[in-house]
């Protein structure tokens, strides 16, 4: 009984219903190769729900009803499934479609300028523990210390520069 309802979904079924539960894995399809809000997928998954209403009308089954549910929803997440795995390991990773860099460039707020002081030597403004402020090529600027606090009046060298902010250390060489 309930195998010969399952196997008349695929022998009974109207073309009307064909049509949307194909136009559906179609428009779901469509959604995982283009980017976007996710209009595509909306009408395929509205598509699949109205194939499997228009075969409830026609067919008069809840069996019929019940595996066809359980087709589209294994369909839609296998495809789903599928293009996520793809878009990390497969063929759709390596494509233009999908964007693998951040929205916003690695360099994004960092002041050139401050580059060319890496290396460079200057005095403790203001006590560092470990934020202070150093004077360097005639600036103020803020400072951080790698180590321990530095003293007022110690000279100090530039050794990385992260986020805009100077990370510094005590020179310990000649003045």
């Amino acid at each position: 009984m309930v195998w010969e309802e399952f196997t008349k979904i695929f022998t009974e079924m109207n073309w009307v219903v064909i049509i949307l539960l194909v136009a559906g894995i179609v428009f779901c399809i469509i959604e995982g190769i283009v980017p976007g809000f996710g209009i595509w997928g909306i009408i395929g998954i509205l598509c699949e729900i109205a194939g499997i209403v228009m075969h409830a009308i026609y067919s008069a089954s809840p069996w019929q009803v019940f595996f066809l549910i359980l087709i589209m929803t294994l369909a839609t997440v296998l495809l789903f499934l599928i293009f996520v795995f793809s878009a990390k390991h497969g063929i759709l990773g390596s494509t233009p479609l999908v964007e693998n860099k951040p929205a916003v460039p690695y360099d994004y707020g960092v002041d050139k300028n401050f580059i060319k002081l890496i290396g460079k030597r200057g005095v403790v403004v203001d006590e560092c523990r470990p934020v202070g402020k150093i004077k360097i090529e005639g600036r103020v600027m803020d400072a951080l210390s790698t180590g321990n606090i530095i003293e007022k009046d110690s000279v100090v060298r530039v050794v990385k520069i992260k986020d805009n902010i100077l990370y510094i250390e005590k020179f310990e060489g000649d003045k």
